[in-house]
């Protein structure tokens, strides 16, 4: 049974840091559709052109993870917080009614990134029961300086993904670093090292399931 799967972002790229291999994974037996709630490079870059080309990057990336929708609410980059809740939560609402998601991917609550957090909270409010038909609530990890440790209750193994996932962030040619920052290919390598040795895997990504509703 196809399943839809809805991944909610700050910037483009987050997904593919956070949760790529999984999205690979997933993207095999369901349909995926991201949603991107701020431009993504306005605080950035002076060029108004990036905000394109970090969008075109995304598209790239996706295609290569399997991602088949894609959404762009261009809020402004690292602004959220100016931005009402209830106005953000409206948006995400009418893309959780066009896509009818039964799970709901979430950049995480414990970053020092502003825009990562709102963008969980907005998903807490339109993943609320009664007002929502999505089953599962799980937030991914961006390693990093955070501001609390993550706890995942939940391992991916992503070693058979683990390039497809490593391919997808090479598209976004204006973000990749060098280690040992952790928009780096050899940090998301190790990282996947690291939550692999925690769950008996080569390669895993971490998730925190939030909320699980079984009917």
């Amino acid at each position: 049974m196809i399943m839809n799967i809805l991944i909610t972002v700050s910037h483009p790229d987050d997904e593919t840091v956070g949760m790529g291999g999984t999205i690979k994974k997933l993207s095999k037996n369901n349909k995926i559709t991201l949603c991107v709630m701020s431009d993504g490079a306005s605080a950035q870059y002076e060029d108004k052109k990036m905000i394109k080309i970090r969008q075109d990057s995304c598209k790239k990336a996706g295609k290569i993870l399997g991602i088949s929708k894609f959404h762009f609410l261009d809020f402004p980059d690292m602004k959220l917080d100016s931005i009402p809740h209830v106005e953000m939560n409206k948006a995400l609402e009418k893309i959780v009614k066009k896509t009818n998601p039964k799970i709901l991917y979430s950049t995480p609550y414990n970053d020092l990134n502003k825009d990562h957090s709102l963008v969980f909270d907005s998903c807490s409010v339109v993943s609320r029961p009664i007002s929502s038909k999505i089953k599962q609530f799980i937030c991914f990890e961006i390693g990093g300086r955070c501001k609390t440790q993550f706890n995942p209750n939940i391992y991916v193994d992503i070693s058979k993904e683990l390039q497809f996932k490593m391919n997808a962030f090479k598209q976004y040619k204006s973000e990749v670093n060098q280690f040992p920052h952790p928009r780096s290919l050899k940090f998301l390598e190790s990282l996947s090292n690291v939550r692999g040795v925690e769950s008996g895997l080569k390669n895993a990504e971490a998730f925190e399931l939030i909320r699980n509703i079984v009917d």
